[in-house]
């Protein structure tokens, strides 16, 4: 086992943090302390399977709506995909819902190889700017209401907002009093939805047993009356520490929290944030990101070492490369198989953000067979409108741009992370730009949309969600779903990859499809909500 860690920082760093988005209140009402051993220093956790598959429900049921029923929805939206047959580097994939009928411009071929030649993929600028000028065509609203259907943990949730709300699951027989995040995915191996939370204790005021995330699952396809958790046991921790990853001497490591999930190939990855210090409110900084892959012959999650992302040139053994400090939080979304012509190469594709809740969000992409090769990822410059291999300082903003890193050094700050000043090698010295505002984010291919969705809390603590054809296309304007007025101290909004699949069902057995379903972390409560929110009114203005 670590040494013991003293937590009370920790929970301090987070009491500023609530106060800060107007929820001090609830510190007040009792946040303690609390003690924690590190889980060791090995690369693999402890073991995140159980054979338990009962399911039971605590909680009365929540509020049910008439739902819309969408014809065009998938009736199999497989999370498993085929081998795909890698296409060339310099060969763009036709986005979805591209016009056919538009000639495309082609670049002359001598530019066209020495471009391929250096990992750029080419993509013709009038093709990219009628799509964006076509996203913008349908007027759409600037408000989706969105309604809390049931508590999807916690024992006792009686503090501001959530009295009252329905106790869809009580977590005591999971050691699980207080969590956040519930980072959803469906593991496609045995049709489970798998769970993701962060920092994870026992007890009230954030106390008792500390774990820096648990994994838990469902099978609910019934969410109208909440989500309903698989009895599974007691929640270990299921991604260590790695104290041997961080710089020497000079590395430290508060906790390691996941950010985002994704199966693919039936793998099971997970990318996570090892945390260095919490700073001042919506700020951290963090020392690496990394992938965790599940072992099913140990029955272990496994720190893949070549994903390693350092975030400075100090935050880990491994050698920190320019832009990846813009990656250290991460939403991932599968390319549809569906959308993928025989023969072509089938792309994650991977949202990130800088440590905090201040930066911008940039966009790669990697083919499914090279996950765990970061050499093998393409990072979308929007200036150029092309895909650019191996070079993380070559991806621009795709949401949030900022103009001025914010404080006194922003100028400093925006110059080191300057691609053409020493190759932004003094990004990992100062620190990623700030002002952007985009915190943790969930991505997803929504069926009844056609269109991928996209959420994620803002300056003003309040959750957006965007759409696009693409996920290097123009998203829409945001549209408010939830405000930190109505739901004080709410962050991470987490989407249900069932919602507008086909896959859902309401009460009485009929298709649900129009319901965006998500999670929401509370911090009051320090715990999660699943939330709806409609979409018939936005599939209305969709052309």
């Amino acid at each position: 086992m670590g040494s013991t860690n003293n937590a009370s920082a920790y929970v301090g760093r987070i009491g500023g943090l609530a106060v800060g988005l107007g929820v001090g209140v609830a510190i007040l009402a009792g946040a303690g302390a609390a003690w924690a051993e590190g889980s060791g220093s090995s690369d693999s956790g402890s073991s995140s399977h159980s054979s338990s598959h009962s399911s039971s429900s605590t909680g009365s049921s929540g509020p049910s709506k008439p739902k819309a029923t969408a014809s065009s929805a998938r009736t199999s939206n497989k999370l498993t995909v085929r081998s795909a047959t890698k296409a060339p580097e310099a060969t763009a994939i036709p986005k979805a819902g591209a016009a056919s009928a538009a000639p495309k411009p082609t670049a002359p071929k001598v530019v066209t190889k020495l471009l391929s030649a250096v990992g750029v993929t080419t993509e013709p600028k009038g093709v990219a700017t009628s799509q964006r000028q076509a996203a913008a065509v349908a007027t759409a609203p600037t408000t989706i209401p969105s309604y809390p259907v049931g508590w999807v943990t916690g024992q006792a949730n009686n503090a501001y907002p959530g009295i009252g709300w329905p106790q869809t699951n009580n977590t005591k027989g999971f050691g699980i009093y207080g969590t956040d995040l519930g980072i959803m995915w469906e593991n496609g191996l045995t049709g489970n939805i798998q769970l993701a939370f962060g920092d994870t204790f026992s007890a009230p005021g954030m106390t008792g047993d500390w774990r820096s995330n648990v994994l838990l699952l469902s099978q609910d396809k019934n969410l109208t009356n909440g989500l309903t958790l698989l009895q599974t046991g007691y929640a270990y921790q299921f991604i260590p520490r790695n104290s041997g990853v961080l710089f020497p001497f000079l590395g430290s490591e508060v906790t390691v929290i996941p950010t985002s999930a994704i199966s693919v190939n039936n793998e099971q990855y997970v990318n996570y944030m090892s945390v260095k210090s919490w700073d001042t409110p919506g700020r951290w900084t963090t020392n690496y990101s990394a992938i965790s892959m599940y072992d099913p012959a140990t029955d272990k999650w496994v720190l893949q070492r070549s994903t390693i992302r350092s975030a400075s040139w100090f935050g880990s053994t491994k050698p920190y490369v320019p832009g990846n400090q813009n990656f250290q939080q991460a939403a991932y979304v599968l390319q549809p198989a569906d959308q993928v012509a025989e023969g072509d190469t089938q792309y994650l594709y991977a949202f990130g953000t800088p440590s905090g809740r201040a930066g911008s969000a940039y966009l790669s992409r990697v083919a499914v067979d090279d996950v765990n090769n970061l050499a093998k990822y393409q990072y979308w410059n929007a200036t150029t409108s092309t895909w650019i291999t191996g070079k993380p300082v070559a991806a621009t903003p795709i949401i949030g741009d900022s103009t001025r890193s914010a404080g006194l050094f922003g100028p400093v700050i925006d110059w080191a992370n300057n691609p053409k000043v020493l190759g932004g090698m003094l990004g990992g010295l100062f620190g990623a730009k700030t002002g952007g505002n985009v915190s943790e984010m969930s991505v997803q291919y929504n069926d009844y949309l056609g269109k991928y969705v996209m959420m994620y809390a803002d300056g003003n603590n309040n959750v957006k969600m965007r759409y696009a054809d693409s996920p290097e296309d123009a998203w829409s304007a945001p549209i408010t779903v939830a405000t930190s007025a109505t739901y004080p101290g709410l962050y991470a909004p987490m989407i249900h990859p069932w919602s507008g699949t086909g896959k859902l069902v309401d009460g009485n057995g009929n298709p649900d499809d129009s319901t965006l379903y998500w999670n929401m972390s509370l911090w009051g409560n320090y715990n999660v909500v699943l939330m709806e929110t409609d979409l018939s009114s936005l599939k209305a203005t969709l052309v």
